[in-house]
């Protein structure tokens, strides 16, 4: 007799992932200026994130040029000139007035002068003393970043013998920086089902051979048996679950009874079901297995020797993704010398479903 095994297609919602990064470039220039001071070198501005109008930290860098004595250091931050004798313009939305020395390194000594210092001028200071010829980094935290995006801002450092940043420099240079809009790196990971039904198939389901299960002649002597496979995956975090659609074996009026619970094989009694192990009386079937897949028969279906069948079970499921796993399904039917005789067949659908 045959047994027709059917797939349903099954829908499901797209899900996104997205991720997020920053790109951050800053570059260093140098402008030399018209004037008997001498350059500092090695200089560049390092800001922690060039993202506009959040307050971030800058970190200056350079080597001081002359050997002579410092008491304070100016950072004037001006967006359109690095040239210490042109004009300054403040940046759009810059702010400093809430900075504060962090660190520092190479010439230290110095704290922060708030009596000096502006909403686009730092000056730090110290009791003037003679330069230590090394390279010197000071870290100015609490600075708001200009509120424009892709936006270029000159930093004129200058040093002086005085504690206030007056009089005549004694070393110059400048260093640039832009902000930057926010990089956004996006990703799609598309959520996906794959189930196939055959009477015998690859564990991938890269290949399946029929869709009938001939269980041959009944008889009152002995079991009929048969099997039937599908295999499962998903990338659904909340995992899957197997339904099986069908009746029992029937001819036309004449019906093999289901078996409503889990049940042994009764030869001479008429009965149907199926379970999802691997079986020593009868011999037929085969445990579940798999390329690293999870989940299991249910309950009712998951008992060797024991056999079931109620339409729209649940005869499998996986509480969270996996990778595919192959189940297999037995089929039993015995009959007693009662039963009719007729051509006996059921259609049975299998349903995967997952929670996108």
């Amino acid at each position: 007799m045959s047994m027709t095994v059917g797939l349903k297609n099954v829908g499901y919602k797209l899900l996104t992932v997205c991720l997020i990064g920053l790109l951050v470039t800053v570059s260093s220039l140098m402008f030399p200026r018209g004037a008997k001071a001498a350059q500092l070198v090695n200089r560049f501005v390092q800001l922690s994130s060039a993202t506009p109008s959040i307050a971030t930290s800058y970190e200056l860098d350079f080597t001081y040029a002359s050997v002579s004595n410092v008491g304070s250091v100016v950072f004037e931050f001006c967006d359109n000139s690095p040239n210490q004798a042109d004009p300054c313009n403040v940046p759009t939305g810059f702010s400093a007035t809430g900075a504060s020395l962090s660190a520092q390194s190479g010439n230290t000594g110095f704290s922060f002068d708030g009596a000096d210092s502006t909403v686009n001028k730092v000056v730090i200071s110290r009791p003037s003393a003679a330069i230590i010829p090394s390279a010197s980094s000071y870290t100015l935290d609490n600075v708001v970043n200009p509120s424009i995006s892709n936006y270029a801002v000159y930093v004129r450092i200058s040093t002086y013998a005085s504690s206030d940043g007056s009089g005549s420099s004694t070393d110059y240079g400048s260093a640039a920086f832009s902000t930057s809009t926010q990089l956004a790196v996006g990703a799609f990971i598309p959520p996906f089902l794959t189930f196939c039904v055959g009477v015998s198939l690859a564990v991938d389901c890269s290949s399946s051979t029929g869709n009938n299960v001939d269980l041959g002649v009944f008889k009152t002597s002995s079991p009929s048996t048969g099997t039937s496979q599908f295999s499962v995956a998903t990338n659904d975090v909340s995992g899957y679950n197997i339904t099986i659609d069908g009746t029992t074996m029937t001819s036309g009026n004449n019906v093999i009874p289901a078996l409503s619970s889990p049940s042994f094989s009764a030869i001479g009694h008429s009965q149907f079901g199926i379970n999802l192990r691997h079986n020593t009386f009868p011999n037929v079937g085969a445990d579940p297995d798999g390329l690293g897949g999870v989940g299991n028969p249910t309950p009712d279906y998951n008992q060797p020797n024991l056999f079931v069948f109620r339409d729209s079970d649940s005869i499998a499921n996986s509480s969270t993704s996996s990778y595919f796993r192959r189940m297999t399904v037995s089929y039993l039917v015995n009959i007693d010398s009662s039963q009719p005789p007729g051509i006996y067949a059921s259609t049975f659908t299998y349903i995967a479903t997952v929670q996108f």
